[in-house]
């Protein structure tokens, strides 16, 4: 795929964190949907998803990374009382909503990718996980208990976890792990949800971080490029829109952002927070990203950023690209299992994004050229 965009280029990654945070697919092929049921695209999102998908394809990528937040995952409700995914009136029918949700949904995800030849690793986000908060009321009550239930349906149709050989013991065994894309560049990703006895918090559980210590500790010797991704910001102070605006536990003083210090991470990805900030602390370039291609704010549809890192010789440099809608429709809904967070019905979204910024950083870890929303703050 490389050599038909630039046969000089070593090795190119892209990145688009919150990819698409809101439940796309054609449900009409699950077991329940009858004519005159709802269902979750619309001809503008398909042509819309098809721009996206067509300039990703152009960009040539080798591998695609996404920081978590690929559906909404409000599953286990029915707000409209639809009936699609079953009856949700207990915990044992709203499991089971749940994993008839993730089939279809995850499904037709990867299958975007997949059907253009585009490889994708990708990182649990809040989403996954029916979406914070997880305490304080029933429903959230739910998705913390059900928060393994959540993480296995992730795993078996979007990760595919058996595709990875480096993965840690414990928890997080089906939804972090560790693969050499480049023999010069390894990719770490993580899964910052950890549950409490009381709720989840976006941490490193115990066993995860000592695997993520050994792992760094022998990545060094073997390539000058180390990248981890993650669904939440570590270092403050960030840039958000229209987000809960979920950060790392005890930011760059916490044990998992002093380990990646410690063993020389060059870049940490992250989603979540649906905006632009490039930090660089400890020796780390941390750059969040993303968007909510589906979100109907202020500033419009269809802020959706992407990174196009080229990694040549003894440098890695990147540009970052934004679509832009070129026309909304917002008076009508997209179906989805909640009321609240409906994606517009239509969207259009203008091809050709604009490069937003430009950085370019060298193996020993200097910052060699920076522009417009990649200048670090």
């Amino acid at each position: 795929m490389r050599t038909a965009v630039d046969p000089t280029g070593d090795y190119r990654f892209l990145s688009a964190p919150d990819f698409l945070n809101a439940d796309i697919g054609d449900l009409r092929k699950t077991p329940r949907w009858r004519p005159g049921m709802p269902n979750s695209v619309s001809p503008g999102w398909r042509s819309s998803l098809a721009t996206v998908m067509r300039t990703w394809v152009d960009e040539a990528p080798d591998d695609v990374l996404v920081a978590g937040d690929t559906v909404n995952g409000h599953w286990g409700r029915d707000d409209s009382k639809t009936g699609l995914f079953g009856p949700v009136n207990n915990d044992a029918q709203r499991r089971d909503a749940i994993r008839r949700a993730a089939r279809p949904y995850y499904r037709q995800w990867v299958e975007r990718f997949s059907s253009r030849g585009l490889p994708v690793h990708v990182a649990v986000g809040d989403h996954e996980l029916g979406d914070n908060p997880w305490n304080g009321k029933p429903t959230a009550d739910f998705k913390r208990r059900s928060l393994d239930l959540f993480k296995r349906e992730f795993a078996r149709y979007a990760l595919r976890p058996n595709r990875y050989t480096m993965r840690p013991p414990g928890p997080a065994h089906n939804t972090a792990y560790a693969k050499y894309l480049h023999d010069n560049l390894l990719l770490v990703t993580v899964d910052v949800f950890k549950r409490t006895g009381t709720n989840v918090i976006p941490e490193l559980d115990s066993q995860q971080l000592a695997w993520l210590n050994r792992l760094l500790g022998r990545a060094k010797s073997k390539v000058d490029w180390i990248v981890v991704q993650g669904h939440t910001p570590v270092a403050q102070p960030v840039r958000k829109d229209s987000t809960s605006g979920l950060t790392y536990r005890g930011g760059t003083s916490s044990a998992f952002w002093q380990t990646m210090a410690r063993h020389g991470v060059d870049v940490y990805l992250n989603g979540e927070v649906h905006d632009i900030t490039v930090l660089r602390r400890n020796g780390i370039t941390q750059i969040s990203h993303g968007g909510r291609l589906a979100d109907q704010s202020g500033r419009g549809v269809g802020n959706q950023s992407f990174l196009v890192a080229d990694l040549e010789g003894d440098q890695m440099t990147m540009r970052m690209r934004r679509f832009r809608p070129r026309t909304t429709s917002g008076a009508r809904k997209l179906w989805q299992t909640i009321v609240p967070q409906r994606p517009v019905y239509s969207t259009t979204i203008a091809p050709d994004p604009a490069c937003v910024g430009t950085l370019a950083l060298s193996d020993d870890n200097r910052l060699l050229q920076s522009s417009g929303l990649l200048r670090p703050r």
